[in-house]
């Protein structure tokens, strides 16, 4: 078992855009510093090149994370693989390049980790769930070494209408649940998991998440007091920029 387990439960816990704490975040480095920790599960990100490439970056511009700007929807993957994605770290990472997310599937498959691939902005790239899941039929990628989340709810129902095999999730943010709770119900109709931003988790949101089957991996868990509280809760794992301090 990869994860610890709490009260006879195995707990999963997830690398956020690699050892993002430690190395340049979507990077190579991180990713392979990840999987190397121990972790159970990857996350990532993805986006989509002005020339139809599907690429692993966190925003939708290339502002905060490389020496250059623009958005990466209008740059194509050849603009983009000149920029340093390891500087904005610190000189010792200088030479980190934008993966592909062929890149990023080559290397899971070297490992026995899942990747928790999450679909960002798609109502900025028309096609991109279909673009994703031919990458991931062209790769070979068993359907229960990935699962697919997003915060857009109807691009996680797309991809269920096509009746596919891999696990889907939704994320939800503070912003928009902080006053009312998720349609538990409707979202285990097409979903696996429930991915709340952690201060949203308590009792009641496990209850429900409980009763219709969901599993909940909360983000971004940095702090070992607050992943104690959550795993005491009864989540089911933890995302984390950091979590080979907490297992």
């Amino acid at each position: 078992m990869q994860g610890q387990a709490y009260n006879q439960r195995e707990l999963l816990y997830v690398a956020h855009r690699g050892l993002a704490t430690a190395y340049p975040e979507n990077t190579f480095i991180a990713f392979e510093a990840a999987l190397r920790s121990g972790v159970d599960m990857l996350e990532i990100d993805i986006h989509c090149t002005a020339d139809g490439k599907l690429v692993v970056i966190h925003d939708e511009t290339i502002d905060r994370t490389s020496n250059s700007s623009g958005h990466v929807g209008r740059l194509t993957l050849e603009a983009l693989k000149q920029f340093d994605f390891g500087l904005h770290k610190g000189e010792a990472f200088k030479g980190q390049r934008i993966l592909l997310l062929a890149e990023v599937l080559d290397l899971i498959k070297k490992y026995p980790q899942k990747l928790l691939i999450e679909i960002k902005e798609p109502q900025l790239y028309s096609g991109i769930e279909n673009k994703l899941i031919e990458q991931l039929k062209v790769h070979n990628m068993p359907t229960e070494k990935v699962i697919i989340q997003s915060f857009n709810t109807h691009c996680i129902q797309n991809i269920a209408s096509m009746d596919l095999d891999y696990e889907l999730g939704v994320l939800i943010s503070k912003r928009k649940y902080w006053f009312r709770m998720p349609n538990f119900k409707k979202i285990s109709t097409y979903a696996k998991y429930i991915n709340p931003q952690y201060t949203l988790i308590n009792r009641r949101f496990m209850k429900k998440a409980n009763d219709y089957g969901l599993s909940v991996l909360p983000y971004t868990v940095n702090q070992k007091r607050v992943a104690t509280k959550l795993i005491k809760l009864g989540v089911d794992g933890l995302i984390s920029d950091n979590p080979e301090k907490l297992m």
